[in-house]
């Protein structure tokens, strides 16, 4: 619809004023919401700030940048709409820019995760040249997270993401690891008992006192040391905050968090989680103690987890391995797992 018959239109009584706002924006009758956020972003409500200089989006700017983030993926949306109610900080660090006609260009967003870190998430960009600019805007966002009391950020992507994975290095982030995601059928076909070494022990994990819950930490410090599996993690965060983490985002099950103990020291630990709607599991973590590896525990470990799990009426079993951690692969391998997917990671150290 024209200027000129938008007005005649209004003067006839036939629309309303923010008909004539819609139609002067081309927006094919959107909800109030909507028409609320583009209209803001215009630069009707505010001075929108010039192309490439970064600012933080208003209350009334945030669904946008959600927007900018999510692109044409609606299920996107959904969850970071959903992240956002349930959090009062997601929006901290986050930031955005306006293109050349004022309208809110692109979003960077560290979004807060279990075990004190934060998830890097920036505006998927069209064209190569959009490169540079959407690195800066990361950056600044990983800048501003400095000294925050957050360890650091981190960030998984496909490996056919190139130019997704080029504005993460362009922001300063380093590439950690490939990660391999495997898999394993559990057919019911009898369950194979482990072959544990002279001295070990297993109890489950004590998650609800204060000294299961130190004992466990410290384990899962002393798995890291001198650790195959994305080594450069190591010392990132405290024992107290890797444990949260795992804590906070996988249910404890006292059947599938096992402790191994040899000669009554602990020498290693899995956790294993069910996934919720499914006969599937994920083999959170698994690690061996230094002086206790080369003694067939992880093997045995992996057995009795495997065993446990097909006990329980589990099909399948997932994990992930830095696909530089070969022994892990040796053991996953001869296990029966095989490959379904690779995702790249990406870390950048925030203390």
């Amino acid at each position: 619809m024209s200027e000129e018959a938008a007005t005649r239109a209004m003067e006839s009584g036939r629309i309303g004023m923010e008909e004539v706002y819609r139609s002067s924006l081309a927006i094919p009758s959107p909800r109030y919401a909507l028409e609320v956020s583009l209209l803001d972003r215009t630069g009707l409500f505010g001075h929108a700030p010039d192309w490439g200089e970064p600012f933080q989006p208003s209350i009334s700017q945030r669904a946008e940048a959600l927007r900018r983030l999510a692109g044409p993926d609606p299920a996107v949306l959904r969850r970071l709409i959903r992240d956002a109610r349930a959090d009062p900080n997601f929006f901290q660090h986050a930031w955005c820019v306006a293109d050349p006609e004022g309208c809110l260009g692109a979003t960077a967003l560290l979004a807060p995760q279990a075990g004190n870190t934060l998830q890097a998430l920036v505006t998927h960009g069209t064209t190569d040249a959009a490169i540079p600019a959407l690195g800066r805007l990361l950056a600044r966002a990983l800048d501003g997270a400095h000294g925050q009391g957050r360890a650091m950020a981190q960030a998984l992507l496909e490996p056919a993401r190139g130019r997704e994975l080029r504005v993460l290095h362009a922001a300063g982030m380093r590439r950690l690891a490939t990660l391999g995601y495997y898999e394993r059928a559990l057919p019911r076909r009898g369950r194979v008992a482990a072959s544990w070494p002279d001295g070990a022990s297993i109890t489950a994990c004590d998650v609800h006192s204060d000294q299961g819950r130190t004992t466990l930490s410290e384990v899962l410090q002393s798995t890291y040391e001198a650790t195959l599996d994305c080594p450069a993690l190591a010392g990132l965060r405290t024992p107290q905050e890797t444990l949260e983490g795992h804590l906070a985002t996988h249910a404890v099950d006292p059947d599938l968090w096992t402790m191994v103990w040899l000669e009554g020291r602990p020498a290693a630990v899995s956790m294993c989680a069910l996934l919720p709607g499914t006969d599937a599991a994920e083999l959170v973590y698994l690690g061996v103690v230094r002086p206790a590896r080369g003694r067939g525990i992880g093997p045995a470990l992996l057995q009795h987890t495997i065993g446990r799990l097909e006990h329980r009426g589990v099909r399948s079993l997932h994990l992930a391995c830095d696909e530089a951690n070969a022994p892990a692969l040796h053991l996953y391998h001869n296990a029966g797992f095989h490959r379904t997917m690779r995702r790249i990671a990406f870390m950048h150290a925030l203390r």
